[in-house]
């Protein structure tokens, strides 16, 4: 029963983070609806987190994908039969925002929730702890237009912080264009 509870929890946060992302865009942003996984891979997050690379902060960890909300990416929740009391989602959002974007109103809503800053970390990144046994990892990446939140739910939450590294490191332009294709949401 306390699974099903932490797993809604993440849930809640990760749409909750997500929403955030949501409301700060304009609303004339000519978003795209979800994209369906490119044409070959089995799954965005697959192709936005390889196995081999994911292995390196979460050993043993399966994945499952689906997706946060209208505007997000893949939301990638990983679970261990090694570690039944931890779960940990990932979830993209790879609007475009303007490069020139203010850091501080990129952290403003995690630092205004109690969050405090990560220092380097992507082009900047705030950790909080919502809720006691859960930490979550909000990071704009340096090289690609995504936010990547990391919700870390059990024992050993630090290792949050090494999980949103790794992502970061492998979202690549590359990366993020076969997990976005930009054809991919129409028919």
């Amino acid at each position: 029963m306390r699974v099903g509870r932490g797993a809604g929890l993440v849930l809640a946060l990760t749409l909750g983070a997500c929403r955030t992302q949501e409301l700060a865009a304009p609303a004339d942003a000519g978003l795209p609806p979800p994209l369906a996984p490119a044409a070959g891979t089995t799954h965005r997050c697959e192709a936005l987190l390889p196995r081999h690379v994911r292995e390196l902060a979460l050993p043993g960890f399966d994945v499952k994908e689906d997706t946060a909300c209208a505007t997000c990416g893949p939301r990638c929740t990983f679970r261990s039969a090694a570690e039944p009391g931890i779960t940990v989602s990932l979830a993209y959002d790879c609007a475009p925002r303007a490069p020139s974007a203010d850091v501080r109103e990129l952290l403003a809503p995690t630092l205004n929730s109690g969050g405090v800053e990560v220092p380097a970390l992507g082009r900047a990144a705030a950790r909080r702890t919502p809720v006691m046994g859960m930490l979550q990892v909000v990071a704009w990446d340096d090289d690609t237009p995504c936010v990547l939140i990391v919700t870390w739910l059990g024992g050993g939450s630090e290792r949050a912080v090494e999980v949103m590294r790794t992502a970061l490191l492998a979202a690549t332009t590359t990366a993020v264009a076969e997990a976005h294709p930009p054809d991919a949401g129409t028919p």
